[in-house]
């Protein structure tokens, strides 16, 4: 397929990686020549700034920048394309597919349920891509990359992305406190790798309920009273800790 990416992102890059992979005939759009430099490096695919220069034939245009620019872009790309019969998708979890039906004929949403680090490989056949769209061309697309590609309303994706939120950026941000707690006793991040990766293996045997352990989980109030003592001086952690471990005992 002949496939336009706008956007020089995460998300962005990531797609050109992979469709450039399944031998798709790549071009990227981005407002800065600085973020295509690498894009154009590594995969010697044609990049511009000026959008009036993208092919006017693609099969598909994938609009992958942030949220709350995905509907000015739309707007200068139907601008600059005029009519067309081509489909057009964003890239976003949580904005509707109408958003881009009221510049295009055939609009649709191409989502792929992962985290995107720029410069962290990805083995993209394990991506799981949701797509909404009046044809399949988006389906097809993705089946070139991945075997795990699902149809789905808007409404279902932002349930989904707020589940990804919860299993995913807000899991990280734990991690992130983790470190933080560690860098007081100078006790690298690395250490608690090992549980890390046992706690997401024991997800393919069990369900999270199942799998949950620690002191909330058994209601062991001395456990909790001391760990809570301790975050005495962070008050904002304080209360984090009080309302998971409220949440654990509730799900129980």
């Amino acid at each position: 397929m002949n496939i336009v990416i706008l956007g020089s992102g995460n998300v962005a890059s990531h797609l050109a990686r992979a469709f450039c992979g399944a031998s798709h005939k790549v071009a990227v759009w981005n407002r800065s020549e600085t973020a295509l430099k690498q894009i154009a490096y590594e995969l010697a695919c044609p990049c511009t700034t000026d959008m009036g220069t993208l092919p006017k034939d693609a099969d598909a245009y994938i609009i992958s920048v942030k949220d709350d620019a995905v509907d000015s872009v739309a707007e200068q790309l139907a601008h600059t394309l005029g009519k067309t019969k081509a489909t057009v998708a964003h890239t976003a979890g949580s904005l509707p597919k109408s958003l881009l039906d009221k510049h295009f004929e055939h609009g649709g949403v191409l989502y792929p349920m992962q985290t995107f680090s720029r410069d962290k490989a990805l083995d993209y056949s394990k991506i799981h891509f949701f797509v909404e769209e009046q044809g399949d061309v988006l389906k097809s697309l993705a089946l070139t990359v991945s075997e795990h590609v699902f149809s789905l309303t808007s409404e279902q994706r932002k349930v989904l992305h707020l589940a990804s939120v919860f299993a995913c950026n807000f899991a990280n941000h734990c991690y992130t406190i983790a470190e933080d707690i560690l860098r007081q006793i100078d006790i690298p991040f690395s250490t608690l790798l090992p549980l890390i990766n046992e706690t997401t293996s024991k997800l393919e045997v069990l369900s999270p309920r199942e799998a949950q352990t620690g002191p909330a989980v058994r209601e062991d109030d001395t456990v909790l009273g001391s760990q809570i003592h301790l975050l005495d001086t962070r008050p904002d952690l304080r209360d984090i800790y009080i309302r998971m471990s409220n949440s654990i005992i509730n799900y129980k």
